[in-house]
């Protein structure tokens, strides 16, 4: 849609524009989107219409067509210096000959192709993020997983290791290229813009030289009102000097000025007549391929969002699983999350919380609103997990299957390798640890020691065995190795019980 200015606050940034219809739309300086040009009292603008809201504001091109304010005559002691104005031959041959017609440069499909090249070729060379296990929604946490980012490498610098960072860059590349996906498929108009016409060569020489022409317009304009000004004082002062000596030079020198006035309103008429010429040339070309490319844009564009997505929340997923683990060795971040009263394992879940704890929900602005909807979907993909680690690979699986049919909301995974089992306590979070007094290769003693060194969250400790008690960890319960499967499940599911109450 095109309107003008009616009003605009510049402290505030606020402002409205009137249509030809004498519709009043309000606007943003955030919604504008033109470098060259700042929103002005009268400035003619063309700008997309959508939900109520105006946005990617830019200056029409017919914004210099405007007549430009006349200022004050001063007098002159010196003859005023007049433009030379070239003919429109001379003009042509720095915009180009007229056309009758745009040639394509690129076709629709090529020109579709191209742009949906380039995002196939990001999610191509990423193909591997496919094949992580996890996926955070990146489009909910992005916000608040750079804000993380950001407050834990201020704490610690050294837990952005070259990884974190390889990590992180790509995935602002990435969300860089969805970025640009939404903004075209949510604005048609720009995508016709940007994807297809910044293709066609002729089409932009055309319009290229219609700029030109209304800027080579505008200047005439102002020197048309300046020597019509001359022009009016000079023929005061011709009919005043009409017998005296001077008359003969006043005539002389208001008939050449008179002249000069003559070329610049002929060459105005012709611009002004390439210029409607060009422009009509550009609307027929735009109008003629419009319909067609959001078409066919459209359906190119539902192919490649589901995977873009999917890139962006498995690298979400990476991102915060890689920082988190790095916080768990930090000194630093240990003391800090201590200081602050942030206990038990360090997550986004857990750092959310923290957060959300100190706000008033019944004063909560909108985008505080939005991080406690954030919380309810992380809390809906944590889970718990049973970790068990004994000494023989038959006990192994019978615990396990006899455990897994408590709840199939919790994970169950039983060990008889103990650095394998460390290896996973550190990446879930074990709530049940059951455990013989002796393993393979070390005894429980020493293997709660690791256990403490390396992972934050506290589990309750079933202990299959004779021993009573452990110098690191209090042991919830203490069972004969006799027991059965069935028996050690039950008290497991007890300690879960007992854990939610």
């Amino acid at each position: 849609m095109t309107g003008k200015i009616l009003c605009f606050n510049a402290n505030e940034g606020l402002g409205t524009i009137i249509t030809a219809a004498k519709d009043k739309i309000n606007f943003s300086v955030q919604d504008w989107d033109d470098f060259e040009n700042m929103p002005t009292l009268g400035l003619v603008v063309s700008f997309f219409y959508d939900e109520l809201n105006a946005s990617l504001i830019t200056a029409s091109v017919e914004t210099s067509m405007q007549t430009p304010v006349e200022e004050p005559y001063e007098a002159f002691e010196d003859e005023p210096e007049i433009e030379i104005v070239e003919n429109i031959e001379e003009f042509e041959e720095e915009i180009g000959t007229r056309e009758s017609s745009v040639t394509l440069t690129l076709n629709l499909s090529n020109a579709v192709s191209n742009y949906f090249n380039i995002i196939r070729e990001n999610i191509n060379k990423r193909e591997s993020y496919k094949k992580v296990e996890g996926r955070l929604n990146y489009l909910l946490i992005r916000r608040f997983l750079w804000t993380t980012f950001n407050n834990l490498s201020e704490i610690d610098l050294h837990i952005i290791t070259p990884k974190v960072k390889a990590l992180s860059d790509d995935l602002k590349s990435m969300a860089n290229v969805y970025d640009d996906f939404m903004r075209k498929t949510k604005y048609p108009p720009l995508a016709y813009e940007e994807v297809f016409l910044s293709c066609q060569a002729e089409y932009l020489k055309i319009r290229e030289g219609a700029q030109k022409t209304i800027a080579r317009l505008n200047q005439l304009k102002g020197s048309e009102q300046h020597v019509g000004t001359i022009l009016k004082i000079k023929k005061e002062e011709l009919d005043k000097h009409i017998k005296s000596e001077e008359f003969e030079l006043l005539k002389n020198e208001f008939k050449s000025l008179n002249g000069a006035y003559v070329d610049i309103v002929h060459m105005m008429a012709e611009l002004d007549e390439r210029y409607k010429h060009d422009m009509e040339l550009l609307i027929n070309f735009e109008k003629e391929y419009r319909k067609d490319f959001y078409e066919l844009f459209s359906v190119a564009a539902v192919k490649y969002k589901k995977n873009i997505v999917d890139i962006l929340s498995a690298q979400a997923f990476m991102l915060d699983n890689m920082l988190w683990q790095q916080a768990k060795h930090s000194k630093a971040l240990k003391a800090h999350f201590h200081k602050a009263g942030i206990n038990g394992e360090f997550n986004t879940t857990a750092y959310l919380k923290y957060f959300l704890d100190t706000q008033d929900k019944n004063k909560i602005t909108q985008e505080t609103k939005k991080l406690f909807e954030l919380y309810d979907y992380l809390a809906s993909l944590h889970k718990d997990y049973i970790m068990i680690v004994v000494s023989e690979f038959d006990d192994a699986i019978e615990y396990e299957l006899s455990v897994k049919q408590l709840d199939k909301a919790y994970e169950v995974k039983a060990f008889i390798d103990e650095k394998k089992a460390l290896k996973w306590a550190i990446k879930h979070s074990v709530q049940v640890l059951v455990i013989e007094d002796r393993l393979d290769k070390m005894g429980v003693d020493s293997f709660l020691k690791y256990y403490k060194r390396h992972i934050l969250v506290i589990p309750k400790i079933i202990l299959l065995g004779t021993s009573k008690s452990s110098e690191v960890y209090t042991i919830s319960k203490l069972l004969s190795k006799d027991s059965s499967s069935r028996f050690i499940a039950q008290n497991v599911k007890e300690l879960l019980l007992g854990s939610n109450s």
